[in-house]
C-alpha cells in the first residue's frame, strides 16, 4: 500500500485525561508526518458494538490508505490479543475484539495479523494501556511503510460479530433493533431492499410494531419531511431502517433498546 500518512482514531477514553494526548504524542514521535484525524473518543465505556457503528460509519468517507487505530477494550491485558487489518484500500490496528466487524463487513478482508512483533511497541509495557504502547507505535511504523505481515502471524481465527439478518415473512419484515444513536433513531438491521420487498417507497406509511407498542410512519428521504416531534423512518447514515422522530428522541419515548425485536408492514 506504500506509505500511509492519515491516520484515524476510536477510542472510549474521553478527552478529561490524557490517554487520547499520549497516543497521538506516540504517534508523531515515530511518524512526524502524519495526519492525525479524531473519529470519536465519547464511545459508550466498553461498548464494543456501538464503536463498531461509529467506526464503519465514518470508515467509508476516508481516503485510500488510511489507517483506523480503534481502542474499545475491555479485555485489555488479558489473553485477547491485538491485530492489523488489511483490506483493499485501508488497514486497522487495535483489539481482536470484534471492534472492526462492521467495517471488515464493509471493507473486505484481505488479511489479518496478529501483533507479535515487540520492536514496533513502545519499550514501556502496561498491561491496562495497550492503545498507547502497541496500538499507537504499530499504527506509526505502519504510517512509516513497515509491511502488516511484518507485525506478526496471520491468522484467520478473529473475533467477528454479524448483524442478525432480517427476515420477510407473509408481507411483512422481521427484524430487530441493531444500534441507538445520540440523537435517540433506533436504527434496526432492515434495509431499503427489504422495503421494497414489501411494496414499501419512499412517501408510504408502514406500520411497525415493537413489543407491546404499534405506531404508524411515514417512510421519508429525510427527517424534516415531517412536522416537528413527528414520526418518521429513513434510512439513515448506517443504510439501515431508522425509527426517528423529528427533532425528538424516539428510544425514550419508544423505550428503545438494542436487540428490540420488531415487525415492519406496509400501511394500508
Amino acid at each position: 500500500m506504500g506509505k500511509q500518512r492519515i491516520i484515524a482514531l476510536l477510542t472510549d477514553f474521553g478527552l478529561k485525561e490524557s490517554s487520547v494526548a499520549a497516543m497521538k504524542g506516540t504517534i508523531l514521535s515515530i511518524c512526524p508526518e502524519a495526519q492525525i484525524v479524531d473519529i470519536s473518543h465519547e464511545i459508550p465505556l466498553f461498548d464494543v458494538r456501538h464503536g463498531a457503528f461509529v467506526l464503519a460509519s465514518a470508515a467509508t468517507h476516508f481516503p485510500k490508505s488510511t489507517i483506523f487505530v480503534g481502542v474499545v477494550d475491555p479485555g485489555v491485558g488479558t489473553e485477547r490479543r491485538g491485530i492489523v487489518i488489511e483490506t483493499r484500500h485501508f488497514l486497522a490496528v487495535g483489539p481482536d475484539n470484534g471492534l472492526f466487524s462492521l467495517f471488515m463487513d464493509r471493507e473486505g478482508v484481505k488479511s489479518v495479523y496478529e501483533i507479535k512483533n515487540r520492536e514496533l511497541m513502545l519499550e514501556k509495557e502496561t498491561h491496562t494501556f495497550h492503545g498507547l504502547t502497541i496500538f499507537s507505535p504499530v499504527a506509526a511504523h505502519l504510517a512509516n511503510g513497515v509491511e502488516p505481515k511484518l507485525v506478526g502471524p496471520r491468522i484467520n481465527n478473529y473475533i467477528r460479530w454479524n448483524v442478525p439478518k432480517s427476515i420477510i415473512k407473509e408481507r411483512a419484515i422481521l427484524g430487530e433493533v441493531i444500534h441507538v444513536d445520540q440523537f435517540g433513531n433506533g436504527i434496526t438491521n432492515i434495509t431499503k431492499r427489504d422495503l421494497k420487498k414489501i411494496n414499501v417507497a419512499y412517501d408510504t406509511s408502514i406500520k411497525i410494531k415493537l413489543d407491546s407498542k404499534r405506531i404508524n410512519s411515514p417512510f421519508k428521504r429525510a427527517y424534516g419531511f415531517v412536522k416537528t416531534g413527528k414520526y418518521v423512518c429513513v434510512i439513515g447514515s448506517y443504510n439501515f431502517l431508522e425509527i426517528s422522530i423529528n427533532q425528538g428522541n424516539a428510544a425514550k419515548k419508544l423505550s428503545l433498546r438494542v436487540g428490540n425485536k420488531i415487525r415492519v408492514e406496509k400501511a394500508s
